[in-house]
């Protein structure tokens, strides 16, 4: 049942976070506006989220490796939000990789 509910779950995180990539994507615009330092921070994070759901993924064929990959790449978006937040860190910290570790130990 556990791990029922951290696969619903993460179907819902992993659904908000490519709303977010497909919204910025097709309604971007604006990229001569962004610095250099933000477009690598958008890089790493685009690399953690789609580890996030290779882990997510593979957790549906190999439980525990891919709820592995989840945990610490939810504890890698966790330090990497507190590091590039400027305001709120807890804030960041929290709704950027709290609901995926919440996740990957669920399905663990």
């Amino acid at each position: 049942m556990r791990t029922k509910i951290g696969r619903i779950l993460g179907i819902i995180v992993i659904s908000i976070w490519l709303i977010i990539f497909f919204g910025e994507i097709l309604g971007g615009g604006g990229e001569e506006y962004l610095t250099e330092s933000a477009k690598i921070e958008g890089i790493i994070l685009m690399i953690i989220v789609l580890t996030e759901i290779f882990g997510f993924v593979l957790s549906w064929k190999y439980r525990k490796v891919g709820a592995l990959i989840v945990i610490f790449t939810a504890i890698i978006f966790i330090i990497f939000a507190g590091v590039t937040a400027g305001q709120n860190v807890l804030l960041a910290m929290s709704v950027s990789g709290l609901p995926f570790l919440i996740v990957g130990i669920l399905i663990y």
